[in-house]
């Protein structure tokens, strides 16, 4: 076997396009604290539901949900993979402004509807990553 070959393509060293899985949310209870809070964002195609909270070690998670009235499996698991997809390449609009904020927060994405291509999804997340931010810095604003 031959050893992996490095990438010509790196990323600039300041962002890493990456989403871990200690940044994926999960258990029943984080998801019933969600589904339970008000706070929610909308467009045309997705919906972000998240909560804030203080918590001593800052946690920052999401989720990605598609309903059952999308579709068999293969659909739902695809729109869930474009969903991922759309915020891993642009995570970085919000991560960085809650490090600053020193904040933590839980953010479910779910999609409103089936059939989507990946650059309307795309164009949907960065319009909520940048709601999201906006509110956040609103509510920091608040706070002093």
């Amino acid at each position: 076997m031959r050893k992996k070959e490095q990438s010509n393509l790196i990323a600039p060293s300041s962002r890493r396009f990456t989403l871990p899985k200690s940044h994926i949310l999960r258990g029943r209870r984080n998801f019933e604290r969600i589904f339970g809070s008000r706070n929610y964002i909308l467009t045309d195609s997705i919906n972000a539901r998240f909560v804030e909270f203080d918590s001593d070690p800052r946690e920052y998670k999401v989720g990605f949900i598609a309903s059952k009235k999308l579709g068999n499996a293969i659909q739902r698991s695809r729109c869930k993979r474009l969903l991922r997809e759309a915020y891993r390449l642009n995570r970085h609009l919000l991560s960085e402004e809650l490090q600053r904020a020193e904040k933590s927060m839980h953010i479910v994405f779910s999609t409103r509807v089936n059939g989507l291509d990946f650059a309307t999804v795309e164009n949907d997340m960065v319009t909520l990553l940048t709601k999201l931010r906006s509110r956040l810095l609103s509510s920091n604003k608040n706070e002093l």
